[in-house]
């Protein structure tokens, strides 16, 4: 295995295409997708930051100096007593559930702190009453006690390496008035083992010198394969764009049956790898897929024959269910959350996340054409040319705003919460955004970064820090390109929308691809590293440093292997950067050994 605690590169290449060799490179880094978090707690009256959740109190001695937080709350109030109940032996590499009991105190609400030490791997909310924060996991909201008690459940998933780690806990019980008085907090710590993996290297290793990389073929012979994921397991989901999810097993073969095949419902392709964007899309698989079965798609069907008049396309968001076969998806169980219209062929989005907390992020696309000439990034009222957020968990709630089913509840959070037939769709989370191709949330500390395609001179990286509020989310498409005027018609002034962290000329590509921040344990010269790439021009780039002034680093061709620290074998086109969910993963395409 290449790297076992960070990184691995790996490319697919399209051997059917007559035109022109498409090849997808996929970056998997030992990460699971972060989370943004409710508020920004810095912001809010010290009497009322712990009630959407708080790091660094946990009592971890290693985080936080061991501070826990009981100078907030009132001398003298009841404190609950506070248990961890889980595994405290486990296998390198595995999953694991655990509980969180906080009981007695004024018993009406409680919250949480957990953290680790050391801080390895990440832990997981597996529903939208906790939340990550600062590489912490904390309580959304206080959670009403329930026959005494107040349970929270989460998971850890357990690093490559042997070891010894201690997880550490902080229980708040509230009286329920809204502030910290009268409110009582108490500890407790767990220590976990370990075993059956790799012994931990003594110091993390530099990046590896260019002459030392390798490629080493995975899987050959795809379909125009876009986008690479797993289901919390050790086999690869390979999306194809042409209607079919390809699975790489275990054992690193490329599987004959495909799981799902959508080949008959998804738009056709004709061919042109360059503006052809409909198809199969997107694929994330439920925070809890191992008990539910549950995975989601994005495509365009194919419902306008190609002799109509009628041109109209669609997106489509839908559900479907593993079959009795764990590697064949029952292809008639399909639930369609959601459903909108796109004006053309381009600028389709597609990217689907679930965050740790339970909601689906959903990429669209401002409805192609170009520079926007319906101007739907702007209105608030289109779904088009946003990033969408819904709660998937919760099918038999109030109608939907914008949408066309009941098939899903809105976030309280979102930027406009404000029922159906409100000022905008309710679905909204952010908003100006062109064609966001591919994002992504930091591990360690929850921010987003998206890469959002530009018009014809400017690519750009949006930065939205862990906290911030939803209904300031406008990255300023139609009226920017990038940070530069573009159609300022009815715009309102440019201080009213966020410009982007980073962004290059059209000189140095002309497709921004959107990846990941490294949070690996191996390559210390890595940590904290953002990595990107561009359709058209084959390079891997970094941003490092304070995300409001990134140290730009791209990585060019220089003969047959890149420069560190992006070292790649020469490539043709980047559509796919993405990081991997469990550890042990091999990649698709093409993998980076270090030798």
């Amino acid at each position: 295995m290449a790297d076992m605690f960070g990184v691995e590169w790996r490319m697919t290449v399209d051997r059917k295409s007559t035109r022109v060799k498409i090849v997808v490179v996929a970056v998997c880094f030992l990460s699971l997708m972060g989370w943004l978090v409710r508020l920004e707690l810095g912001l809010m009256p010290a009497a009322h930051a712990s009630f959407y959740g708080r790091s660094g109190f946990s009592g971890n001695p290693a985080t936080n100096g061991g501070n826990t937080c009981t100078t907030c709350h009132e001398t003298g109030a009841a404190n609950p007593a506070v248990a961890i109940n889980g595994p405290a032996n486990v296998q390198a590499g595995s999953l694991n559930t655990y509980e969180v009991v906080i009981s007695g105190g004024p018993g009406q609400a409680a919250g949480l702190d957990v953290s680790l030490s050391p801080t390895t791997c990440v832990l997981l909310p597996v529903s939208g009453e906790t939340q990550l924060l600062n590489g912490e996991l904390t309580h959304t909201q206080p959670k009403p006690f329930s026959s005494g008690q107040a349970v929270f459940t989460f998971q850890w998933q357990a690093p490559e390496a042997n070891q010894t780690v201690t997880m550490y806990v902080a229980g708040n019980s509230a009286n329920g008035d809204g502030n910290l008085t009268g409110d009582g907090i108490n500890t407790t710590q767990k220590t976990i083992q370990v075993t059956g993996g790799v012994q931990p290297s003594p110091t993390p290793t530099s990046v590896p010198a260019a002459n030392t990389v390798h490629l080493t073929p995975i899987a050959t012979n795809l379909s125009r394969p876009l986008h690479v994921t797993n289901a919390g397991d050790k086999r690869l989901f390979i999306v194809e764009q042409t209607g079919k999810i390809r699975i790489v097993a275990a054992n690193g073969q490329l599987l004959t049956q495909p799981f799902l095949d959508l080949s008959s419902k998804v738009t056709k392709s004709n061919g042109d790898v360059f503006f052809n964007e409909l198809g199969l899309l997107g694929l994330a698989f439920h925070p809890n897929y191992q008990s539910n079965g549950y995975f989601y798609v994005y495509y365009t069907p194919d419902n306008t024959p190609e002799n109509s008049s009628d041109k109209s396309f669609r997106t489509v968001v839908s559900r479907f269910t593993v079959s009795g076969n764990p590697d064949i998806a029952d292809a008639s169980s399909e639930l369609i959350l959601l459903e909108y219209n796109q004006p053309d062929t381009n600028h389709n989005g597609g990217h689907l996340i679930f965050g740790p907390d339970g909601y689906l992020y959903i990429a669209s696309g401002d409805g192609g054409s170009q520079g926007d000439p319906q101007n739907n990034a702007q209105n608030g009222s289109s779904l088009l040319g946003k990033i969408l957020r819904i709660d998937v968990d919760k099918t038999t709630g109030r109608p939907s705003d914008c949408g066309t089913t009941s098939n899903y509840e809105v976030p309280y959070n979102n930027r406009f919460s404000d029922g159906k037939g409100g000022q905008g769709c309710d679905e909204i989370w952010a908003m100006g955004l062109r064609n966001p191709w591919r994002f992504s949330f930091d591990t360690l500390t929850g921010d987003v970064w998206i890469g959002d395609v530009g018009q014809n001179q400017w690519e750009e990286i949006d930065f939205v820090p862990a906290g911030t509020q939803a209904n300031t989310l406008n990255f300023g498409w139609r009226c920017y390109e990038a940070d530069q005027s573009y159609n300022t018609q009815g715009c309102g002034p440019k201080s009213s929308y966020l410009p982007p962290v980073y962004d290059y000329s059209h000189s140095q590509g002309c497709s921004v691809t959107g990846g990941a921040v490294y949070r690996g344990a191996k390559y210390a010269d890595l940590y904290g590293t953002y990595f990107f790439s561009d359709f058209c021009q084959p390079t891997l780039r970094t941003l490092t440093g304070n995300p409001s002034q990134p140290a730009s680093r791209p990585c060019r061709p220089a003969a047959a292997v890149w420069s560190a620290p992006c070292p790649l074998a020469r490539i043709s086109r980047v559509s796919c950067m993405w990081s991997a969910r469990a550890a042990r993963m091999p990649c698709i395409g093409l993998r980076v050994r270090f030798r």
